[in-house]
């Protein structure tokens, strides 16, 4: 006679295999589809795409070559220095107006995009102070830190700062590799500091929003910033030993869309934040940056079963998507005596 344990070991092990054969099948379907779209439109697109690069090829080769001139054509220093002024730079940019309407209720307009409505509004300014000095530490201290370590094994791999930049289909190539890479090392990453021993000692300080803001991407202590902030961002072009101009457009990017993943304003045009905000308030589920892995080990659920996985989308709409999308009526909850009495 068959165990009731075996059984069930049986079902998981095979719903484990059914769930990565679905995810497998779904990724070849994507780049799959992917691949053969740009093979049907590079003869036609291609010529129009070097001709757009081209005219601006010069235009960003000078721009280049005005900021290592700046930087006194020292790789060492624009390396670093150029690069640390550069992520601050984006990271206070990129988190202005959030800032100033989680500070100051204005612009009033961004209210009506606000993922968990009510929250923040305003930020406790005590909570807040603690957040500014830590992400103040972070980037002035961990990230030149991070990024001096990584100088060196870059020079070795063959990373490079000077010369000609490289084509526009090289970057969109590069920035791929990039996406996966960091897919991978911060899905990990993260699920390893929601383990027990490592959530509590490392990864808690990050989770005291539940309802985060932008500026608390980098709201977390020395060893998670390295581990799942700038590691998995950095070895992409590491590993493809990208120019130095393209590491800085990939940096400005994943600082653009980590701010945007926590600052709490499904704003139209511009990337959904439900997924990674989902997370804060719930801690158990979308650890990754894409969601392919999250499918592949099923972390995607609750979210997936959620009102807020149906506003998970780039929205073209001045409307909120908590309006195309609303929240369900509970149909069982009855009014109490005093409402009906009033009525």
């Amino acid at each position: 006679m068959v165990k009731a344990e075996d059984t069930t070991q049986e079902m998981e092990t095979s719903f484990k295999k059914g769930a990565i054969w679905e995810t497998l099948k779904s990724m070849i379907f994507i780049f799959g589809t992917a691949t053969l779209t740009t093979i049907a439109v590079r003869n036609s697109v291609n010529p129009y795409i070097d001709k757009i690069w081209g005219a601006s090829h010069d235009f960003w080769g000078r721009l280049w070559l005005g900021i290592y001139q700046l930087f006194g054509n020292n790789d060492f220093i624009v390396h670093n220095l150029g690069s640390a002024v550069m992520s601050c730079g984006c990271f206070i940019i990129f988190n202005a107006l959030f800032f100033c309407c989680d500070v100051t209720g204005k612009p009033s307009w961004l209210l009506k995009y606000k993922v968990q409505e009510g929250q923040n509004q305003p930020v406790d300014q005590k909570k807040l102070w603690k957040c500014i000095k830590t992400c103040t530490f972070n980037w002035l201290v961990i990230s030149p830190i991070f990024t001096l370590a990584m100088y060196f094994p870059s020079q070795y791999i063959g990373a490079y700062h000077k010369g000609e930049l490289p084509t526009f289909e090289r970057i969109l190539y590069e920035f791929l590799i990039f996406s996966l890479v960091e897919e991978v090392l911060f899905y990990y990453s993260h699920r390893l500091m929601h383990t027990p021993g490592m959530y509590a000692k490392y990864h808690k300080q990050h989770h005291e929003w539940t309802a985060p803001i932008g500026i608390t991407s980098v709201y977390c202590g020395k060893f998670e910033m390295v581990l799942s902030n700038l590691f998995p961002v950095a070895i992409g072009p590491m590993i493809m030993r990208s120019h130095l101009f393209v590491t800085w457009i990939w940096f400005a990017l994943a600082i653009f869309t980590t701010t945007l993943a926590h600052g709490g304003y499904h704003v139209p045009f511009l990337f959904s934040p439900e997924s990674h905000d989902y997370h804060h308030k719930t801690f158990n589920c979308w650890f990754g940056t894409l969601g392919i892995l999250d499918k592949l080990h099923k972390t995607d659920r609750p979210f997936t079963d959620s009102i807020q996985s149906t506003r998970h989308f780039i929205s073209f709409s001045l409307t909120p998507v908590s309006k195309l999308h609303p929240d369900p009526v509970n149909r069982s909850a009855r009014p109490s005596c005093s409402q009906i009495k009033s009525d």
